[in-house]
Parts: C-alpha cells; structure tokens; sequence
C-alpha cells in the first residue's frame, strides 16, 4: 500500500476554493489502476484541508501523478494557501 496525504492551510475565504481544487485533484485519481480511496477531510481544531488517498503501490501513484499534476494547471495557491505539507510513503506498521 502507498499513502499520500496533502494538508492545507487555506487563507480565510478561500476554503470553498481550496477543497475545490483538492476535489478537482482527487477526482483525477479516480479510476486509475491502484486506487483505493481518495477524499478530502477538514480537522476540527484548525481547519485544515486534508487530502487522503490510498493507492496499491507508489508504482499506480506515479503512473496517475501526471493527470493530477493536469487537474490543477492554472491554480494559483498563494492565493488560497498560507501554507501547505505533503507526506508519502508505505506503512510501517498496523494497529
């Protein structure tokens, strides 16, 4: 399993565009080989957006990488973001 998880710090009043964008983003990845899940989450505490997708290996990310990277021509995310991580990976571990 692969893991990619972007969090996002969106300005105030540019929510409603940034989860936009992130939905934009995910549903590039839906139907490509190796995905398991994608959504878009708000925490509670600081409002963060946060994209989590599921893929079956960084070998079916990679490969559908160049259709997200498509979704999102023309953003501007200094308009819509103070700031912003990205975390990819395997697990490690189960609970």
């Amino acid at each position: 399993m692969y893991v990619s998880i972007g969090i996002h710090h969106p300005k105030p009043g540019k929510e409603q565009a940034m989860t936009e964008s992130m939905m934009r983003f995910g549903g590039a990845q839906r139907g490509k080989r190796g995905l398991i899940t994608v959504f878009v989450w708000r925490d509670d505490k600081t409002g963060a957006l946060i994209g989590t997708a599921l893929w079956d290996s960084k070998a079916d990310f990679d490969a559908a990488r160049p259709d997200m990277e498509k979704a999102l021509e023309g953003v501007d995310f200094s308009t819509l973001e103070h700031s912003a991580e990205a975390y990819r990976g395997s697990p490690v571990g189960w609970a």
